[in-house]
């Protein structure tokens, strides 16, 4: 359910507002969720909000770690709190201010189900909607992140979670004549090669363990690549470019049959995150201008 009392900005690409409205059409039983993600889209098109709070990657993170991984995230304390509860007014019908806001955004960038539904009742409220205002609430900085920190990613990674801040992928894409696999990160729109015949989930690479279903009208250009081992699956992609960042989850939402078809044959998503970040989120000083602007008149 939406609370209609909270005022949230919209997507002002226009290329953006179009494919919401796309899946808006075509998917009406998703309405609460999509507009969560079209404020979380709009949010994040106002990158300046965030850019401060793009953290230098942590020298003493782990091998095969995540760049956020270990990272000190510092955020307009004022500015994250409005937007996290501009969110949770949205969809949680109790005070928000009986939630930790800053807490929230931190364990949704870590992915820490536990911490978000611990907050949750602490507030008397369901923790599922909590965790779904968590996850819009952490996209504009994690977008933000996957753009400034790009030219920091791996030159190759053979992980099959994100390099940046360790969610599995959304999807895979196949991209140019060679079909080249690429998977896309919904949260921070990273995307990373690997080999095509791998398991993202549990690397296995026999052949025979492998496999996709795909729809009969769409075969070439839609699939949901399987795996016998882990009973895996991942929805797959034909594209001539990569999407952009913010496209990625309106497409996961475009196709939630092939999701319901991989769900039916006995294929599931990891309930765990693929890495565990460990990141913090602190509350930028706020420099008291009005107090040395005082200060400096009454010496005078």
């Amino acid at each position: 359910m939406l609370w209609a009392h909270a005022r949230l900005r919209h997507a002002r690409n226009v290329e953006t507002q179009s494919r919401v409205a796309e899946v808006r059409r075509a998917r009406p039983e998703a309405e609460a969720w999509l507009g969560l993600l079209e404020a979380a889209l709009g949010e994040s098109e106002d990158g300046a909000r965030w850019e401060a709070a793009v953290p230098k990657p942590a020298a003493d993170r782990p091998v095969k770690a995540p760049l956020l991984s270990r990272a000190e995230i510092t955020v307009d304390g004022r500015a994250a709190r409005g937007w996290v509860r501009r969110l949770l007014r949205r969809t949680v019908p109790v005070r928000t201010q009986r939630i930790d806001a800053l807490a929230l955004l931190e364990a949704a960038v870590c992915q820490d189900d536990e911490r978000v539904d611990a907050l949750a009742r602490t507030a008397g409220a369901e923790p599922q909607p909590v965790r779904v205002a968590g996850q819009m609430a952490a996209l504009p900085l994690l977008q933000t992140c996957g753009r400034r920190l790009a030219p920091e990613l791996p030159a190759a990674w053979w992980e099959g979670y994100c390099p940046l801040c360790g969610a599995w992928p959304v999807l895979a894409e196949y991209t140019g004549l060679e079909r080249k696999r690429q998977l896309r990160c919904g949260r921070c729109g990273t995307g990373w090669a690997v080999p095509a015949l791998r398991c993202v989930f549990c690397a296995e690479t026999d052949h025979e363990n492998l496999g996709y279903l795909a729809p009969e009208e769409d075969e070439q250009m839609r699939r949901v690549e399987v795996c016998q081992t882990c009973k895996g699956y991942l929805k797959g992609l034909t594209t001539v470019r990569p999407l952009a960042p913010w496209a990625i989850l309106l497409d996961d939402l475009m196709t939630v049959p092939l999701d319901v078809a991989a769900l039916e044959r006995g294929y599931h998503r990891p309930e765990r995150p693929g890495y565990v970040l460990e990141a913090r989120i602190a509350e930028r000083r706020r420099r008291l201008l009005g107090f040395a602007f005082g200060a400096r008149k009454g010496g005078t």
